[in-house]
């Protein structure tokens, strides 16, 4: 049959990683309105943004480009994915521009979630009950995942067990609900919400669109179990404290054995709790993953990212898969259970866990996701710290889980056979489980089987994920420095440019928390001059404050490591005084002397966005301040440089550079027609302004010419202080010698009528005397053209002086062609 499409909703996407805020929402928004080919303003606009980005100057360029300031929604993401793009731990900006064309949409939010997340799912109920949301209704939840502490380096997670029990506990259900938690960056940097017309932070908001618009989802989370069901018996919290009635930590350290120690369980350790039947067959859909976040040494507990496992929770431990062959079929699946509704976009929330650099798979899971929904329809995904999706038919929070979410809307059909194309491609059959197979073994059997190989198969898993990591440092390093090795070409002639941008880069690529660089002082101390990630109040404290060195960190041989396995004793004061716990300090040698040093650390080791400090980091850093000393050598050449080519009064070329560059034009070959002059300049009675004014007005006389003649001629002229209050110019102007005579008569009516000052503010006025030779009629080389232009300008001065002659070849002694002023 020939189905017509009558829903004309319609959503594009846009993605940017450029640095500046302002750029990137601009590209990226304007990505998107291209893409929809469409006049009108979008109704609702969706941006995510990671926490190196100024949330404000984002925002409004968003508004601008859009024309749409008071239906922006979103916040922080530790990355973006679009249909071709995706990018993390950068600049990424992402934007979906939305035009509902008949559907609606609601968005409803309530603050507080620092304070406490349970009230504030319960205001949040309370509002979403007002507006009839219905256990059935489309609802997406958005929260501020990162719980604000006063106490800086002690960010956690917000607990969304107790904002989704919150929103129960009002509601009396849980709606459908898919969703994400915040996060700017991997290390919980506070970020804000873009909530409408406004920023706020602490918040949670829910988006409801209208009944005609379906969201449909897959669980990708790629865990499958890899023990038998074991019992939490005793819990505090987000804390495990006994597992089948013993202690946590000596009970699962019994099943791993030797291969797996207990530091290495944070973010590897995953606990699947099954909310289907214990006797069927795996299904991931009824799987809730549960991430290890660290471990309490001192009560033998197991700290989870979420307080859901209490008391009586059957759980197993799990391992992930490490290819992505699974996410293929799971979404054809999908696809084709839409019947027909037709898609029209889809959103991905992809825990920020789950990047290759840190989850130890091979190949991005945001690649398998592009190439099955290619351009069927637009893709926005964000890099979470939380995931939001039913498990066992009900919504939950989630651990190291993508959520794949299809937003359709029905077809209407006015008769004839499908439009070729459409076909939404073939339906993927579900590999076969254990209970398809003869099963040999008895369930004792099984059990052992499993308990045996569990330590094996997490053994190689943690190996797999420490290489990986391994390999994203090395990459974060080489894309750095690379980075850096083009950008700092382009950074300001001050070393302060050079620092800053430097400093920048550092934290924000390679998960640095603070970075500081000192310069020597006067005896034998050190002064921070540039600081990075540091309060204001840090700042203000530091800034000019005189710190002693340990002779250890002044060796050129190496960068020097601190971290938690060092003895606190191992430099305490500079540790205290910088406020970096963990730190690699490297000297900056430039020419064989200690140029600054430069310090970037952590405030805590938290594995594995805040693992411990190792040599591939401090192999890093310390090609950084490699780089920053070849840097700032090329930048003190170039400044020596030009300072020999350069009058230190006016800018201007000195004498030699003029001889220089006049040469290098002489040699070059012109047509018979072309030809250049030679314009020497003298300043009317300067001696007289020196002796009547003093020689800071006379200088300042001096620069205020070098600016009028240079806005005289065009850059690529050469332009001369030739010594004294003598100048040359050298040009070839397009219409010979007429252009020459009028630009010279321009020049000195110029001057003549601007008003110079005293010290004390009287005006007075100056006038010029100008020489010129021409050439190639004249000569060909610099000393004859300056020869014979002297010549002419000597005939000027003794002509009454405020004018110009140009060289008579016939006399070789006078010059004519008078040109009054």
């Amino acid at each position: 049959r020939l189905i017509i499409y009558v829903s004309k909703m319609q959503v594009e996407v846009g993605y940017c990683d450029h640095p500046d805020s302002a750029l990137a929402g601009n590209l990226a928004a304007q990505q998107a309105l291209i893409a929809s080919g469409r006049g009108e303003r979008c109704d609702l606009v969706l941006l995510f943004c990671t926490a190196r980005h100024d949330e404000l100057v984002l925002r409004r360029e968003i508004a601008k480009i859009t024309g749409n300031s008071h239906c922006i929604f979103g916040g922080g993401a530790a990355g973006i994915i679009t249909n071709d793009a995706f990018g993390y731990a950068g600049d990424q900006v992402g934007v979906a521009c939305i035009w509902l064309d008949g559907s609606s949409y609601q968005v409803l939010s309530a603050g507080g979630l620092s304070d406490d997340e349970f009230n504030t799912g319960m205001r949040l109920g309370e509002k979403l009950a007002k507006v009839g949301v219905t256990p059935y209704s489309p609802v997406m939840l958005f929260y501020d995942a990162v719980h604000r502490t006063p106490a800086p380096g002690h960010s956690r997670l917000v607990m969304s067990t107790w904002l989704l029990e919150g929103i129960e506990k009002q509601l009396g259900f849980l709606p459908d609900l898919m969703g994400a938690g915040l996060q700017g960056d991997h290390i919980l940097t506070p970020t804000r919400q873009f909530l409408g017309h406004t920023t706020e932070e602490s918040h949670a908001f829910a988006l409801t669109f209208s009944n005609d618009i379906h969201i449909d989802n897959v669980i990708l989370h790629g865990c499958h179990p890899a023990s038998p069901y074991y019992t939490v018996t005793k819990a505090d919290g987000s804390t495990i404290l006994e597992i089948d009635g013993k202690p946590a930590i000596p009970f699962i350290d019994e099943l791993l054995g030797s291969s797996i120690a207990p530091d290495e369980y944070p973010f590897f350790l995953i606990f699947g709790i099954n909310h289907g039947a214990a006797d069927e067959d795996f299904d991931e859909k009824n799987y809730a993953s549960r991430l290890c976040q660290s471990i309490d040494k001192e009560r033998g507990g197991i700290v989870m990212f979420e307080p859901d496992m209490v008391a009586g929770t059957k759980f197993q431990v799990m391992y992930r898969t490490q290819e992505p062959d699974y996410i293929p079929p799971k979404l054809e699946n999908l696809l084709a259970g839409l019947g027909d509704r037709e898609p029209f976009f889809a959103i991905y929330i992809n825990c920020a866990g789950r990047c290759a650099g840190y989850g130890g798979n091979d190949i991005e899971d945001a690649r398998v996701i592009q190439d099955v929904v290619q351009d069927r329809f637009p893709l926005f995904g964000l890099y979470s710290g939380v995931e939001i999706a039913s498990i066992g038919g009900k919504a939950r929070s989630l651990d190291w889980t993508g959520v794949f979410c299809v937003f359709s809307k029905g077809r209407g059909a006015v008769g004839g056979e499908r439009r070729a194309g459409q076909d939404k491609g073939r339906v993927w059959a579900a590999p076969k489980t254990a209970s398809h197979r003869e099963k040999n073994l008895s369930y004792r059997q099984v059990e052992k089987f499993c308990v045996q190989n569990m330590a094996k198969v997490l053994a190689l898993d943690a190996q797999n994920i420490a290489i990986r990591n391994e390999l994203e440092q090395k990459r974060r390093g080489f894309s750095l420095l690379a980075e850096l090795s083009v950008s700092l070409r382009d950074v300001g002639d001050s070393e302060t440019d050079l620092f800053l941008a430097t400093t920048r880069r550092i934290n924000a690529a390679l998960n640095m928390q603070k970075t500081v660089l000192l310069f020597p002082g006067a005896k034998g101390y050190f002064i921070p001059a540039v600081l990075q990630g540091y309060t204001e109040e840090e700042k203000e404290a530091l800034m000019g404050k005189q710190i002693k060195i340990d002779p250890a960190l002044l060796s050129t041989a190496k960068a020097v490591l601190v971290t938690a396995a060092d003895d606190r004793s191992f430099l305490a004061d500079l540790r205290a005084i910088l406020n970096i716990p963990y730190f690699i300090s490297t000297p900056i040698v430039v020419e064989n002397k200690l140029a600054g040093i430069l310090i970037t650390g952590r405030m805590m080791e938290a594995p594995p966005f805040l693992s411990r400090l190792n040599e591939n980091e401090a192999e890093t850093v310390q090609a950084i301040a490699t780089l920053l000393a070849s840097t700032m050598v090329y930048q003190r050449l170039d400044e020596a440089y030009r300072q020999a080519r350069t009058d230190a009064l006016t800018g201007l070329y000195n004498r030699g550079a003029l001889e220089q560059q006049v040469a290098l034009l002489l040699k070059q070959e012109f047509p018979e027609d072309v030809i250049s002059a030679f314009i020497l300049i003298d300043l009317d009675h300067f001696k007289d302004i020196n002796d009547s004014y003093g020689h800071i007005v006379g200088d300042r006389v001096l620069r205020d010419f070098a600016r009028i003649l240079s806005n005289s001629f065009r850059s690529t002229d050469i332009i001369s202080r030739f010594g004294g209050d003598e100048f040359v110019a050298f040009c070839t102007p397009a219409r010979g010698l007429e252009g020459i005579q009028a630009r010279i008569k321009k020049l000195i009516g110029d001057w003549s009528k601007r008003p110079l000052y005293t010290e004390e503010g009287t005006a007075f006025y100056s006038t010029l005397s100008i020489g010129v030779a021409i050439a190639p009629k004249h000569g060909t080389t610099y000393i004859e053209l300056l020869r014979k232009a002297d010549v002419a300008l000597y005939e000027t001065k003794q002509s009454g002086r405020n004018g110009c002659f140009i060289y008579d070849e016939k006399t070789m002694k006078r010059a004519t062609h008078w040109i009054p002023s």
